[in-house]
C-alpha cells in the first residue's frame, strides 16, 4: 500500500485557498459593480441582479456537474479545469457587448466556482494531517472573506469594471503552477491504480460504474446525503434570510420599521459582518480539531443563538435613541454563530469514501444552498409585512438551536485517517 501522504501539503493548501479566495472575487466584483455595468450595456439594474441569479444558478450546476469529475479523472486535474474556468469566463466578462454575452459569461463562471468548492476540500482532506486538517479547512474557508476584501479593493480602485473583471485571468495562468508544484492526492492515485489494474472488489466495481449522482443517493450513504442535505438547507435558510432582512432593516425607512440608515452608517455592519466571519470561520476549524466537529459546530451554534436573542433586545433601543454601537456588537455576534462554516468544509469530505469524496460534498452543499438560500429570503421578506423585522430576526436564532442538535445526527469524524479503501465503519457513531 502506498504512502498516504504527500510530501508538500503545504502546495496543496496554498492552491485551495487561492482557489477559493479568487472564487470570492468572482463573486463579489458582479455585486459591486452592478450599478456601473447597467449603465455601460444600457439595461436596467433589475437585469445584472437576474445576471447575479444566473451566477448561482451556475453554481449548482457545477457543484453537480463538476465534482463528481474530481472522483473520476482526479482532485488537481479537476480543481485546474474549475479554476480556469471561471478565471477565463469572469475575464471574458470585461468585453461583454450586451446582457446576453454578460449572462452567458456569469453562468460558465458559476459552474467553475460551484465545482471548486467540493474538489479543493475533498484535496485537501485527502493530503492534510488529521491532527491540523480542520484548522487548514477553516483557514481556507476564511479566504473567501479575503476575497470579498480583494474586491472591494478592485471596486475602489481607478481600474474600472472591465479591467477588474479581465484581472481574473490571472488565476487562469496559475494553474500552471498548480500543475507543476501540486501533486495529485496520493489517497485518489491508490484508489485509481486498483480500480485500473482491476484489483477493486466486485461491490466497489459496481459502485464505481454507476453515476456518481446515484450513488450519493443508495444504501447507508444515502441517509447520510440526506442529512447533510438538511443541514445545508436550514444553514443557507437562516443566513441568507438573516442578511437579506438586517440589511433591508438598515436600509429602510423609520415609517416602515427600518433605521433608515446611509451607506456610510451602514459601513461598520458591512465590516463587522466581514471580519466577524473572517475570524469566526479559521477559529471554528481550528477547535474543531481539539473539541471534535460536532462539539465546535453545536457551540458556535448556541452562541449565533445568544446573539439574535440579544438583537431581539438591542432592535428596540437603536430605533428609540437612535444609538447604533451595541447594534454592530451583537450583530458581530450572530455573524460569528455562522463560523460554522469553517467546519463544514472538512467534515464533510471525512464523511464521504474516496470514490464519493468530492461528489457528495458538492451534491450536499449545492442542493442545500439552493433549497435554503432561494426560500429563505422571499419567506423571511413575507413575514415582515405582518410580523415587523424584530420578530422575523428572531428565527435564525432558532434555526441556529436546531443546527446545534441536527449536527449530533452525523457521526464525529473529526481526526480519522481517510483510506483509499473503506467499509464505512467510521460511519459509525463515536
Amino acid at each position: 500500500m502506498m504512502n498516504t501522504k504527500t510530501k508538500r501539503p503545504t502546495s496543496t493548501l496554498i492552491a485551495v485557498a487561492c482557489g477559493w479566495l479568487f472564487s470570492a472575487v468572482d463573486i463579489i466584483l458582479l455585486i459591486l459593480f452592478q450599478t456601473e455595468i447597467a449603465e455601460a450595456l444600457s439595461v436596467e439594474p433589475q437585469s445584472v441582479k437576474i445576471a447575479i441569479g444566473v451566477g448561482l444558478l451556475g453554481s449548482a450546476a457545477g457543484g453537480l456537474g463538476f465534482a463528481p469529475l474530481g472522483d473520476k479523472f482526479g482532485r488537481v486535474r479537476a480543481l485546474g479545469w474549475a479554476i480556469i474556468l471561471y478565471s477565463v469566463a469572469t475575464a471574458g466578462m470585461a468585453f461583454s457587448d450586451g446582457i446576453t454575452s454578460l449572462m452567458l459569461l456569469r453562468f460558465l463562471a458559476g459552474v467553475g466556482t460551484g465545482g471548486e468548492w467540493s474538489i479543493g476540500f475533498a484535496l485537501l482532506t485527502e493530503v492534510w494531517s488529521p491532527k491540523t486538517r480542520g484548522a487548514m479547512g477553516g483557514l481556507v474557508a476564511a479566504m473567501f472573506n479575503i476575497g470579498t476584501f480583494l474586491a472591494i479593493g478592485l471596486y475602489h480602485s481607478p481600474l474600472g469594471w472591465r479591467w477588474a473583471f479581465g484581472v481574473m485571468f490571472l488565476p487562469a495562468l496559475g494553474v500552471v503552477i498548480l500543475r507543476r508544484f501540486v501533486p495529485e492526492s496520493p489517497v485518489w492515485l491508490e484508489f485509481d491504480r486498483a480500480r485500473r489494474e482491476n484489483r477493486l472488489t466486485p461491490d466497489m466495481v459496481a459502485a464505481v460504474e454507476r453515476a456518481p449522482l446515484l450513488q450519493v443517493f443508495r444504501g447507508t450513504v444515502s441517509r447520510l446525503t440526506s442529512k447533510v442535505i438538511l443541514l445545508f438547507a436550514v444553514m443557507n435558510f437562516g443566513f441568507y434570510s438573516f442578511s437579506t432582512i438586517f440589511i433591508e432593516y438598515l436600509q429602510a425607512g423609520p415609517s416602515t420599521g427600518g433605521l433608515g440608515l446611509s451607506k456610510e452608517a451602514q459601513l461598520p455592519f458591512h465590516l463587522a459582518l466581514n471580519l466577524s466571519g473572517l475570524v469566526s470561520v479559521f477559529l471554528a476549524g481550528l477547535l474543531s480539531d481539539r473539541f471534535g466537529r460536532r462539539r465546535t459546530f453545536s457551540s458556535f451554534c448556541l452562541f449565533g443563538a445568544s446573539g439574535f436573542l440579544a438583537l431581539f433586545y438591542v432592535m428596540g433601543s437603536a430605533s428609540e435613541t437612535g444609538g447604533h454601537s451595541a447594534l454592530v456588537i451583537v450583530f458581530s455576534m450572530c455573524c460569528i454563530g455562522f463560523g460554522i462554516n469553517g467546519v463544514m468544509g472538512i467534515l464533510v469530505p471525512e464523511l464521504y469514501p474516496t470514490h464519493l469524496r468530492s461528489t457528495g460534498p458538492g451534491v450536499c452543499q449545492n442542493l442545500g444552498k439552493g433549497i435554503g438560500g432561494m426560500a429563505g429570503p422571499p419567506i423571511a421578506g413575507a413575514l415582515v409585512v405582518t410580523l415587523g423585522y424584530k420578530m422575523v430576526l428572531v428565527f435564525p436564532g432558532i434555526l441556529f438551536l436546531l443546527l446545534a442538535r441536527l449536527i449530533w445526527t452525523l457521526p464525529e469524524v473529526g481526526g480519522r485517517e481517510v483510506k483509499a479503501f473503506e467499509d464505512g465503519e467510521y460511519l459509525t457513531d463515536r
